[in-house]
């Protein structure tokens, strides 16, 4: 099954697809059916009362560091994304006045469903709800140093779409990104 997070009527309202279109799950709206270009789409993330915190991993495909010409880092390298780097499906992502090159990178994104804090390895796959796309923008512009990059390469508001159309997959639907349905197109 794909949710998603989306604005319509004025309200966010979390949906799923049904027969190619969304279905509103909202108690007010529950079973309403509205088309894809009806709606706003969201960042597939639900409000929390307190700020959330988004890691990315960096360098963490092989064909990549190969491209870059770099050795493939040792231990993972993380960084941190603010929440208004995020934007939905169809947003427009702003280029700031300065940048010549915006460089894209289609990444999985994995939605974590419930709080997790000292989760030991074997139990991680219990916190992920499913996974989903996302277009991590990097401006090589201002880059620097490329195992460390910059909160202005790759921390820019608007610069990371993520959710595809529409939404996410579940684990139930998908277990692991191997079984993962999105083709590209």
């Amino acid at each position: 099954m794909k949710r998603a997070r989306i604005a319509w009527a004025g309200a966010v309202h979390d949906a799923v697809e049904r027969d190619g279109q969304l279905e509103l799950l909202t108690p007010a709206f529950k079973g309403r059916r509205v088309g894809f270009d009806e709606v706003v789409w969201l960042p597939p993330l639900a409000p929390v009362p307190r700020p959330r915190t988004v890691l990315a991993l960096g360098l963490n495909y092989a064909d990549h560091a190969k491209e870059l010409a770099f050795k493939p880092p040792t231990e993972p390298l993380a960084f941190a994304k603010g929440e208004a780097s995020l934007i939905g499906h169809r947003a427009f992502t702003v280029r700031p006045a300065d940048v010549k090159f915006m460089h894209y990178e289609c990444e999985l994104a994995v939605v974590i469903g419930r709080t997790a804090k000292h989760v030991k390895r074997g139990d991680a796959r219990d916190f992920i709800a499913g996974y989903t796309v996302a277009n991590d923008y990097a401006i090589r512009d201002y880059l620097e140093n490329w195992y460390r990059p910059n909160l202005r390469v790759k921390n820019r508001d608007t610069c990371t779409p993520i959710g595809s159309a529409p939404g996410w997959w579940t684990r139930k639907t998908c277990p692991t990104p191997r079984t993962w349905p999105c083709r590209p197109r």
